[in-house]
C-alpha cells in the first residue's frame, strides 16, 4: 500500500493475498485481474460506542476504514479463537457473520467482496437488543433537533 492504504494490483494480478497486521491477524484472498486500485486502510482500535452496548464481553475490532469493494468475491480470515463469535456492524446494526472456523489457521473464514467493521466477542451477543439500543440512539441524533417535534409555525 501507499502511505493512503491505496493498493495498486498489476494488470496481470491473479490470485492475491494481502495480510493485515502483524502476525497475520487477518488476510484476504481474492481474483485481482482487472482489480483497480483500492484502499485497504484498516484498525484494530476500539469502537468504544459499540463495546459500551455489551460491557460483559471482550471484544476485538477490526475496521477497514474505507470500506472497499473488490470485483470478485474473496475469502476473508479473520484470526481468533475457536470459541469466539464473529459480527459485523451494517447499516448502523450489529449482524452475525455466517463464517466458519478454519482449525489450520486458526481463524473465521467467509467470502466477501467488501470488507467492513468487525467485531470478535468472547460471548454471544443479543442481537435483537442491541440493535434496538441502536436504534433508539440513532432516532434521537440523526435529525438536528436531537428528535424533538418542531411545532407548525403557520408559515
Amino acid at each position: 500500500p501507499d502511505a493512503n492504504g491505496a493498493v495498486k494490483f498489476a494488470d496481470d494480478a491473479e490470485e492475491v493475498t494481502i495480510y493485515f497486521g502483524e502476525n497475520e491477524a487477518a488476510w484476504f484472498e481474492f481474483d485481482a485481474r482487472g482489480q483497480s486500485a483500492l484502499n485497504l486502510e484498516f484498525t484494530f482500535d476500539f469502537n468504544k460506542e459499540i463495546a459500551d452496548l455489551f460491557p460483559e464481553a471482550n471484544i476485538d475490532f477490526l475496521t477497514f476504514t474505507s470500506k472497499p469493494a473488490t470485483n470478485r468475491t474473496g475469502d476473508l480470515y479473520i484470526t481468533a479463537d475457536e470459541d469466539t463469535f464473529l459480527y459485523e456492524v451494517k447499516d448502523g446494526k450489529l449482524v452475525a457473520v455466517d463464517a466458519e472456523y478454519d482449525e489450520d489457521y486458526e481463524a473465521w473464514t467467509f467470502k466477501t467482496r467488501s470488507l467492513g467493521e468487525y467485531v470478535i466477542s468472547d460471548k454471544e451477543i443479543d442481537l435483537d437488543a442491541v440493535n434496538t439500543e441502536v436504534d433508539d440512539k440513532d432516532d434521537a441524533s440523526s435529525t438536528t433537533d436531537g428528535g424533538k417535534e418542531n411545532p407548525d409555525t403557520g408559515r
